[in-house]
């Protein structure tokens, strides 16, 4: 039994073959269509028809998703290639062959060797400034003369005395000879007297007298004798004082010791100074010393000997070279005079010499010293920056020839607040890694760029 029609499907085409046909134009005699014949019109679709219809809708939407994604991930991957792909800048740099050194600085102060305080030798009256201060002088000449009016009246004095030692000694002179006369005729007489005693002329005891007026002669002599002897002796004693007197009047002449430099000048004529009184100070240019302070933890590292450089404080000062020549055996505490309580800075002082006097350097002056503990000629070095450490070893960052970066251990030696010398590890032409790139960290063989450096070049 043939099955029967769907009732919604009859009435539908009962009611398209009894409705009129409309009127056709010229031009649509042949292809005219119903109007309700689209493919999405749900109305006009029966049941099997849509069912048909829907397979080719999910096909055409599932086919743009997988479009969609598949641009996407490739848009992505893309991204994520460019950005990987894409080298890291680095700056490099090639190890120098450089001076490497470690150093204690300190600030001095210029003054010459030799230097000396002339004094006054008693309480003086300035009388001539013969020098002025910078003024080189030799030796032996006069610088001041001052003047000294209780040792000029003592001079007076001696030369008075000696005169009178002198009156006295001739007077002496000449009772000796008296006495010496007085003695030759009494030995004359009581030799005379003899020969009467024994002829019978006169008596014994006339001869007893002549005998003691002879050894009363003689005791006279000897008197005179030692009268004389005792005004040599207080014209000798008196001359010694002259001569004292002139050589401390004479010290009142103030002469250079030595070739030298007046420094300083304390006094002008007319001033009064006592004894001890500072007149002035002068100093040996062939000598220029500096003295500097170091503190307590530098001089157990400073000795003598070390080599020093000396320079004036400023920009691009020319440096003068020396040797440390003293070194005190103890620290002495500087107050620093605030009054804040601070309290104070233990120092040890020292002093250099420059190995050639510089003649510019003014004492007094403040200069900058420089003591060299270690030092190292043309050894191969880089910046401290450049180098790394891992599991004790010490390395850096090498760039080949392919712009990959390589790990290189490397052994240092003298290391510096400037660089760091490299025993072994490196050559001048490899490029190395100076600074790391930030947040960015390195592994061997990653890619790296080099602005400013030739690439596929290890300089």
């Amino acid at each position: 039994m043939p099955p029967e029609p769907h009732p919604d499907t009859s009435s539908r085409t009962n009611a398209s073959a009894d409705a009129d046909p409309l009127p056709l134009g010229p031009n649509q005699a042949e292809t005219s269509q119903p109007l309700s014949s689209g493919l999405f019109d749900d109305d006009l679709l029966d049941d099997g028809d849509r069912a048909n219809s829907r397979p080719g809708l999910r096909w055409i939407v599932a086919s743009g998703l997988v479009l969609v994604l598949g641009v996407g991930g490739w848009l992505g991957y893309r991204t994520w290639q460019s950005s990987s792909v894409a080298p890291v800048v680095v700056t490099t740099g090639t190890p120098s062959r450089d001076t490497l050194e470690n150093r204690v600085d300190a600030s001095g102060i210029m003054s010459l060797g030799n230097q000396q305080i002339l004094k006054a030798p008693a309480d003086v009256t300035v009388e001539a400034v013969l020098v002025e201060e910078r003024q080189r002088v030799e030796r032996g000449t006069v610088l001041l003369r001052l003047r000294d009016r209780s040792l000029e009246q003592e001079l007076d004095e001696a030369q008075i005395q000696t005169e009178i030692f002198r009156l006295q000694r001739q007077r002496n002179a000449e009772l000796l000879q008296d006495h010496q006369r007085t003695v030759r005729r009494a030995k004359e007489r009581l030799t005379e007297s003899r020969s009467l005693v024994d002829q019978g002329f006169i008596s014994e005891d006339e001869y007893n007298e002549d005998r003691n007026a002879l050894e009363t002669a003689q005791s006279e002599l000897r008197g005179a004798e030692v009268e004389l002897q005792r005004s040599e002796l207080e014209i000798r004693q008196n001359q010694a004082k002259l001569t004292n007197v002139r050589a401390r009047i004479a010290d009142n002449a103030i002469v250079a010791p030595f070739d030298a430099v007046v420094l300083n000048i304390e006094v002008q004529p007319g001033d009064g100074v006592q004894s001890e009184g500072t007149l002035l100070t002068i100093g040996d240019p062939n000598q220029e010393v500096v003295l500097f302070d170091l503190m307590t933890l530098d001089a157990n590292k400073v000795s003598v000997n070390m080599p020093v450089r000396v320079s004036i404080i400023g920009p691009n000062p020319e440096k003068y070279i020396g040797r440390v020549i003293s070194i005190a055996p103890q620290a002495i505490s500087d107050s620093n005079g605030d009054g804040d309580g601070g309290g104070s800075q233990a120092m040890v002082k020292a002093i250099a010499q420059l190995e050639r006097p510089s003649g510019v350097l003014i004492p007094g002056s403040s200069v900058s010293v420089e003591v060299i503990l270690v030092q190292r000629e043309s050894v191969l070095a880089l910046p401290a920056n450049a180098l790394h450490q891992e599991g004790g070893e010490t390395y850096a960052w090498v760039v080949d020839s392919d712009s990959k970066v390589q790990k290189r251990t490397v052994t240092t030696g003298l290391d510096t607040l400037d660089a760091v010398e490299i025993v072994s590890g490196l050559e001048e032409t490899d490029l190395v890694i100076l600074a790391l790139p930030p947040a960015q960290p390195l592994s061997e063989g990653m890619v790296v760029e080099t602005p400013g450096a030739p690439q596929n070049s290890g300089s």
